[in-house]
């Protein structure tokens, strides 16, 4: 079941279809591209000594064996919105499906939280924060990485002109309820919000996330993730194989400049009062 009876945000029914279908190929082939990240908001917390770290959104569980090297004491917990991701996660995790908009935890729960390309998801990324931060002991520390405000992939402008071409039906996604990536996607921006939700000691960076595809490993991956996987999901099975098919036709023609995936990470820091 991915789908708990009650959730706080209003597109929580869009997130859960955008990753409960791809829960084994997010592990397979984005969450390795992204634990860099991860781990340098690991270097950014407090963690030596905690008893309790939680990993707000923590998808497949990715990050648990790195959070278990810093923090070898504590008990660390993970959640997120979609059952089929935390039923891939390290089995010694404790995990629960939870809207991080209304996290069910005692307030000064955690000594340190983490949140690896999740906090963009909320409508409303200040009200989710305040909420972490009444999960959080006094002085423990937060840490989060978002995307940023621009993105350079002339391949997936490519797949995307394809895919119109062909007719098939644009991205379910975004046709949903907003999410709150406007308000987070620069330093600036998440360093405000950090502050709206009352984080002191607030850091906050812009860091440079490039990807360097071959023809076919970038075929694959946009058969199988984001909004190409979602809009070939709504074609026919031969439809489908004939758009991959072309698709596989064009990125063999690409060069590895136009193959190459630039984007900016925002990465963010505070630490609860106290």
């Amino acid at each position: 079941m991915d789908r708990p009876s009650d959730r706080g945000a209003a597109n929580a029914d869009v997130v859960v279809d955008m990753y409960a279908p791809i829960a084994a190929d997010y592990e397979g082939i984005w969450a390795p591209l992204l634990r860099e990240f991860g781990i340098k908001l690991l270097d950014a917390l407090p963690l030596a000594g905690a008893r309790r770290v939680l990993d707000l959104g923590c998808g497949v569980g990715t990050l648990f064996p790195d959070i278990r090297e810093r923090a070898p004491h504590a008990v660390i917990v993970g959640t997120d919105l979609t059952e089929g991701m935390l039923r891939r996660a390290p089995v010694d995790m404790p995990r629960a499906v939870m809207d991080g908009t209304r996290l069910g935890f005692a307030d000064a729960a955690f000594d340190a939280v983490v949140s690896c390309f999740v906090v963009f998801h909320f409508p409303d990324p200040t009200a989710a924060l305040q909420a972490v931060l009444r999960a959080t002991a006094p002085a423990g520390g937060m840490a989060l990485a978002v995307w940023g405000s621009g993105q350079v992939f002339p391949a997936a402008d490519v797949v995307a002109r394809e895919l119109d071409a062909l007719g098939a039906p644009p991205d379910p996604a975004a046709a949903g309820p907003p999410d709150g990536n406007d308000q987070v996607n620069t330093p600036d921006k998440l360093a405000s919000v950090l502050r709206g939700a009352g984080y002191e000691d607030i850091r906050t960076q812009s860091a440079p996330w490039v990807r360097r595809w071959q023809p076919e490993p970038f075929v694959e991956y946009r058969a199988r993730m984001g909004p190409s996987n979602r809009r070939l999901r709504q074609l026919d099975e031969s439809a489908r194989r004939d758009a991959i098919e072309r698709i596989r036709e064009r990125a063999a023609g690409l060069t590895a400049d136009e193959l190459t995936d630039r984007y900016e990470v925002v990465l963010g820091s505070g630490r609860a009062p106290g």
